[in-house]
């Protein structure tokens, strides 16, 4: 195996079983088209799996059924990374994750602040959902927090909510909502920013 095979092998495994990629995850190890011939020759030998267009993972494994299916958040991310875009849990998943309800959603869907698409993943569908939040927002937890509220529409947001969302933002979270309360085309939900920041 050579030097730049192995660095990428010992890469996937530092990363774990479960682990999704793409080529572009390795472009700083080898050419891109090297990159492309040592991750197919990687699959062929079985190391890894190659599951559709330019994807791959390194598999979770089951004593007696084999190979899991690719793993749905890892996939989505693998996708994010190669075009530079970030992802984010859908509203309702949001809104499940920071406790304003005990609705739990289905986990085939992320937000994008990229280009919507559909990712197929084996027998696997990955929707990634335009957002109408601010792109510009960095934050996660921001992100998440606005993500929340506006799942949960604005005219059933109380105190209450938002200052339980707002326990779970540290400054540097309020200060990216307070730098892009401009940008939010929604008045309502502007206004809750607002008070997230206060």
């Amino acid at each position: 195996m050579t030097s730049a095979a192995q660095k990428i092998l010992n890469r996937i495994r530092r990363h774990g079983r479960g682990w999704a990629f793409t080529p572009r995850d390795f472009v700083d190890l080898a050419s891109r088209s090297n990159v492309d011939t040592i991750l197919q020759r990687l699959a062929s030998q079985g190391h890894i799996r190659h599951f559709s267009r330019g994807l791959y993972d390194y598999p979770r494994k089951h004593p007696t059924l084999g190979d899991f299916p690719p793993h749905q958040a890892h996939t989505a991310a693998a996708v994010a990374r190669a075009t530079g875009d970030r992802i984010y849990p859908t509203p309702a998943q949001a809104a499940n994750r920071l406790g304003l309800t005990t609705q739990v959603p289905a986990g085939t869907a992320y937000i994008t602040t990229g280009k919507p698409r559909t990712v197929h993943a084996g027998n696997l569908k990955i929707d990634l959902q335009k957002t109408s939040l601010p792109k510009t927002l960095t934050h996660y937890m921001a992100f998440m927090a606005l993500q929340a509220l506006d799942n949960m529409g604005s005219s059933n947001v109380d105190q209450k909510m938002i200052d339980k969302v707002a326990k779970k933002l540290t400054p540097a979270d309020k200060k990216d909502i307070h730098a892009n309360l401009r940008y939010i085309r929604n008045p309502k939900l502007a206004d809750i920013a607002r008070q997230l920041t206060a």
